[in-house]
């Protein structure tokens, strides 16, 4: 799923992957995060993003929709056989800290960016974790 108009005007690499998030408030399951995804949902404000990342065969069009429907550039997405990273935290009351459950890298465990020729036209990036 790529812009054939050019470069995007910023490539974010990082983490793509799905989060099971506590507050006191309440409790959410497996829904999207990473950084890549959070920095690339507020980029599309702005510019024209592009992610470099990983996913496993659990990610899933619905995921890929929401980024996409938003303007973000997955050509370098890359699919991979296996389990997309996920994170499961609590936050306490202050949000100011929080405590990590469960931490599962799945395939971002042997991830190793590599971005097609297009994406390395972009005039920035970001490095995410």
């Amino acid at each position: 799923m790529s812009r054939s108009e050019g470069p995007p005007d910023l490539v974010i690499v990082g983490s793509v992957a799905f989060d099971s998030i506590e507050t006191p408030w309440g409790k959410v399951e497996r829904v999207l995060g990473g950084s890549a995804t959070y920095a690339s949902l507020a980029a599309s404000l702005f510019c024209k993003p592009a992610i470099v990342g990983v996913v496993g065969d659990d990610f899933g069009e619905a995921e890929e929709r929401l980024l996409s429907g938003r303007g973000v550039d997955l050509s370098g997405l890359e699919r991979r056989r296996g389990k997309t990273f996920f994170w499961h935290g609590r936050y306490f009351e202050d949000a100011d800290r929080r405590e990590s459950i469960v931490t599962e890298l799945g395939v971002f465990a042997d991830f190793r960016p590599l971005l097609p020729e297009r994406l390395r036209r972009a005039p920035l990036a970001f490095i995410a974790n």
